[in-house]
């Protein structure tokens, strides 16, 4: 189940996506403006704008010292004093989802260490970008586990390159009848993760070990 705060704020953007959330980005340098027609970058700019919009709605939160760190908004929960843990992502409706979701080896180490990393949830919206209009399309709010799947080469999608694993990539979640279907639950994703990843070393994960230690702790 996501965190009340970020299911409250699901619930609302999603409001504002039925009723229309349209925008579009422009930019000024002395007398000349122009709007932008570049996707390059809108991930940020929707960000941006994501975290004004959780002022104005009154969203306690806070971000890393980093702006590359994990996550991207620590959601503070007033009443029990927990913070939950809130990712962003984004992408063009028209090409598919195809985001980093995590550096793989990075991740394979974070969640040995901080088995509840994998509670985090993910606010992903599917915009369309036309002629400097940008509109938001979707929006979706889901666990890690429910935007992964296998490919045919590992258990776990990821980007290759030169037989070296980059990221942890999407499934077609959204699809109708996608060639591979999200995990169900968590075990399967963590089990493919640590799977990919022996696969990946040719040998036993250390990870792995760490992983199902701290997760009894």
């Amino acid at each position: 189940m996501p965190s009340d705060t970020a299911k409250r704020m699901y619930e609302a953007l999603l409001v504002e996506v039925n009723n229309g959330l349209v925008g579009k980005i422009t930019f000024k340098m002395n007398t000349i403006e122009f709007e932008i027609n570049s996707k390059d970058g809108i991930g940020g700019h929707i960000q941006e704008w994501l975290e004004k919009w959780m002022v104005e709605n009154g969203i306690i939160y806070s971000s890393p010292s980093n702006s590359q760190s994990f996550p991207d908004f620590f959601l503070h929960h007033p009443h029990d004093n927990k913070i939950s843990l809130l990712e962003i992502k984004c992408f063009d409706m028209n090409a598919g989802a195809n985001f980093d979701i995590a550096n793989f080896q990075s991740y394979c180490q974070s969640l040995a260490t901080n088995p509840e990393r994998i509670y985090s949830d993910y606010l992903i919206f599917g915009y369309i970008l036309t002629e400097g209009k940008l509109v938001i399309k979707n929006i979706w709010l889901k666990k890690i586990w429910e935007i992964c799947c296998a490919s045919e080469r590992f258990p776990l999608k990821t980007q290759v390159k030169r037989d070296v694993i980059y990221n942890i990539r999407p499934a077609s979640w959204y699809a109708a009848n996608p060639t591979y279907k999200p995990f169900k639950t968590k075990d399967e994703f963590v089990k493919a993760l640590y799977e990919t990843e022996e696969m990946y070393l040719k040998r036993v994960s250390e990870n792995k070990g760490v992983y199902l230690v701290n997760k009894l702790l």
